[in-house]
């Protein structure tokens, strides 16, 4: 029968089921199983030529039937049916319709389970149209081509759906119009006021849907005025685009949604408002990425001072301005015409040039001893100076005594060898040329190493080592009976030096070792140079290898025990020549 094919929920159906003659009651077994795996009571009952078995489906879905006689499935068992609810089908608001316009309406049929929706309007003389929304939804519509009331009735698996029929009354095209903007900017937390006219509607043919940016809807206030004109009144408080959709009896306005574009000028953020300098770029941020949309407006001393406004995206801004006078600059910023809050904001401006220093002779400075600069300040008024000193570890105590009239002097005693960076800072911005890096060196801190005894003649050589000293100008001198000794350097990497020289007379030589100027410890040195025997008499100069033709020549003998008496020099060559001895 039927009810393998479709059943209603809440209502006795029957399945007929034909047996053998020799067949008995008790032998036939009919199992009836919903959806939620739950067998049905069943009862059978015998008629003249066949058996009934009743059941009442609870829930929609699918029930599987299985038919059992003696032990043994029925040809075709198990069998499949589908209960349906047609009470549970929902049909939206059927609004009043427009001569030639589509009369749209949803179903939602999701807990009504399977079957035919079937739609007749007018006794099916109006064709109508459902088109699957998905989920069991549909959009049902029909185009009335007739000035006069629709009747629609709706039917599913053949029952009548409940509401059904329902009047639609159809009225030629309404005269609607937007009265003002159809966009307009709103401020959060006020009231969106939108006006339009729809000459020949009331209120009851008019639907107000308004959609927030997060989809929520918004209640609105739709109030009539005289001569067919009405007015929408919301009041959003999210930032953003809010659709507002007005329909006039199912007929959306031509020009389309009206739009309110919500702002709110009190998520502004104004950022890294600080101090300024004379002739230099002032910058701060402007974030109105959470404001909404709208125009931003700039202005700073009332528009006297120029700025630039340089968008880096998301709704942010950097603007930058450069302050010609020394004074305080008010900022003032608008949104929407809006003052944005905490306005005006202050740039405070100086002007570092007013202050000139005396840090040349702070390029290489002693540990240990105080070390002063003087800085100077063009004009009157308040000056506010920062002196700091960094050393190579830590930040060194700074005394500044003096005033604005004759300048104020810094003094601070280093303590490590290394750089010292001084930074100085009128009214909380660098005085020009700091931070300026002053070298700290200490000259006892150079060692020397062990001079040993020297011959006339032969290379005598010590190590200097300055690695511990600091940067700075290592001078060496070696004499001997007052004249100057020639003196190799030769450098052994990392500030260490060894240091060579040739005696040329048995005495002590003087070995003067500065380093900036500075004797280092222990110097001056004394070298002990003691004579050899005759045999190692020193000659030496230019002339013994070469000599120029008319001009006098020399060479030095060295290392002599005796008098210039006890000295002869032949020179042999094509003239004799004559000698003199110093």
């Amino acid at each position: 029968g039927d009810a393998l094919k479709l059943v209603p929920v809440n209502r006795q159906v029957s399945i007929d089921i034909e047996l053998p003659n020799s067949a008995d009651l008790s032998e036939v077994t009919v199992t009836v199983t919903a959806p939620s795996h739950r067998n049905l009571p069943v009862k059978l009952y015998r008629n003249r030529d066949h058996i009934s078995a009743n059941f009442t489906a609870t829930e929609i879905g699918e029930h599987i039937i299985d038919i059992k006689v003696r032990d043994q499935k029925v040809i075709g068992a198990p069998f499949r049916t589908h209960a349906y609810n047609a009470r549970a089908i929902q049909v939206g608001r059927i609004p009043n319709g427009v001569l030639g316009q589509p009369v749209e309406f949803e179903i939602d049929g999701s807990g009504a389970g399977s079957g035919n929706l079937e739609i007749l309007v007018n006794g099916g003389h109006v064709t109508s149209f459902v088109r699957n929304l998905g989920n069991q939804r549909f959009l049902a519509s029909f185009v009335p081509h007739e000035v006069l009331s629709h009747l629609v009735e709706m039917k599913f698996n053949g029952e009548t759906v409940p509401g059904s029929p329902w009047q639609v009354g159809v009225m030629t095209g309404p005269k609607m119009a937007v009265l003002g903007e159809a966009v307009r900017l709103v401020g959060a937390g006020t009231t969106a006021v939108f006006e339009f006219s729809a000459l020949g509607f009331s209120r009851d043919d008019i639907d107000i849907q308004i959609i927030s940016p997060s989809k929520r809807p918004v209640t609105a206030r739709l109030v009539e005025e005289k001569g067919g004109e009405f007015r929408v009144e919301f009041t959003p408080t999210e930032v953003g685009s809010h659709l507002v959709e007005v329909s006039v009896a199912g007929q959306k306005l031509p020009a389309g949604p009206l739009v309110a574009k919500v702002y709110n000028s009190a998520l502004i953020r104004v950022t890294d408002v600080g101090s300024g300098v004379v002739g230099q770029p002032c910058q701060f941020r402007v974030d109105a990425s959470q404001a909404g949309e709208g125009q931003l407006e700039i202005s700073i001393n009332e528009g006297e001072v120029p700025n630039h406004v340089q968008v880096v995206g998301g709704g942010r801004c950097l603007v930058s301005f450069t302050p010609e006078q020394t004074k305080p600059h008010l900022i003032d910023i608008k949104f929407n015409g809006e003052t944005v809050t905490g306005c005006p904001f202050v740039c405070s401006v100086s002007d570092t040039s007013r202050v000139s220093l005396t840090l040349r002779n702070l390029e290489l400075i002693p540990v240990n001893e105080i070390a002063r600069f003087h800085m100077g300040v063009d004009g009157s008024g308040s000056a506010e100076l920062a002196v700091s000193v960094r050393g190579p570890t830590t930040e060194l105590p700074v005394k500044v005594t003096g005033n604005i009239h004759s300048g104020f002097t810094a003094e601070f005693t280093p303590r490590d060898v290394g750089a010292h960076s001084i930074t100085v800072e009128y009214n909380g911005h660098p005085v020009s040329g700091t931070p300026f890096v002053a070298k700290a060196y200490d000259a006892k801190r150079v060692f020397v190493g062990p001079l040993p005894k020297g011959s006339v003649g032969k290379t005598l050589q010590f190590m200097v080592d300055a690695s511990q000293a600091g940067e700075g100008n290592l001078e060496i001198t070696i004499s001997a009976r007052g004249h100057n000794i020639p003196t190799q350097v030769h450098p052994q990497g990392n500030a260490r030096f060894a240091v060579s020289f040739v005696p040329i007379e048995s005495t002590d030589h003087v070995i003067s070792i500065n380093f900036n100027k500075e004797s280092v410890p222990g110097s001056p040195f004394l070298a002990r140079v003691q004579g050899d025997s005759p045999h190692q008499i020193l000659v030496s100069g230019p002339s013994l290898s070469s000599a120029a033709v008319g001009k006098t020549s020399f060479f030095t003998v060295s290392n002599v025990a005796g008098s210039v008496e006890d000295i002869e020099v032949n020179v042999e060559g094509s003239t004799p020549y004559r000698l003199r001895h110093y």
